[in-house]
């Protein structure tokens, strides 16, 4: 739906389910888009190049390429990745957990000052970790130790576009991965977090 506020401005509202389009989908959208209106305001041809693969090609490759052993083997990775996690994380909380989830959430926004932010990332970088294996093992601390649990499992989302031909299209890669992480299991923050490194890089591939 295109909003006419004035003669020399407009906005253009783009309603899409989230099975066809993730985060990443978004940016390209937005670039074609734009590269789009600038050739077709001037009177220009078509300036994309054409898409090496669509999006059909992708989930018929997906399907080919998780079947049989490879299926088998992914399958046997995340049951033993996951034996014996514990289901829920017992939080203390205001109000008793309800007998129907009614999967009603809320958001906050967290902004991490400037040079917290740099000392972050320099660690991560002596550590040989990302600053997400970072953060996780921090908020898995955290976790832990308001639930009193000694293992908890967050659940994260991952681009999963493994492939260069699929940077350029729009449609539904994102994959969601369920770290499971034992805090109690080390004395030091150097060891759990290499303990992360190692299930985070085994949960990617």
């Amino acid at each position: 739906r295109l909003l006419c506020l004035a003669e020399d401005e407009h906005i253009l509202l783009v309603t899409q389910h989230h099975i066809v389009s993730d985060g990443w989908s978004v940016a390209v959208l937005i670039g074609e888009f734009n590269a789009l209106y600038a050739a077709f305001s001037q009177q220009l041809d078509d300036p994309l190049p054409p898409l090496a693969l669509q999006y059909a090609d992708y989930a018929s490759w997906q399907q080919q390429h998780l079947q049989g052993e490879r299926l088998h083997a992914q399958v046997g990775f995340w049951k033993a990745h996951l034996d014996g996690a514990p289901a829920l994380l017992e939080l203390p909380s205001d109000y008793p957990r309800p007998q129907v989830q009614s999967y009603q959430g809320a958001a906050l926004a967290l902004q991490l000052p400037a040079p917290l932010s740099a000392r972050l990332r320099r660690f991560s970088q002596q550590q040989g970790l990302t600053p997400f294996m970072t953060l996780l093992g921090a908020w898995s601390i955290l976790l832990s130790r308001l639930s009193n649990q000694p293992q908890v499992v967050v659940g994260t989302p991952v681009a999963n576009r493994p492939r260069r031909e699929t940077e350029a299209l729009i449609g539904f890669f994102v994959n969601t991965l369920a770290l499971r992480i034992d805090v109690q299991a080390h004395s030091r923050v150097d060891q759990l977090l290499e303990q992360i490194k190692a299930s985070t890089l085994d949960a990617y591939s």
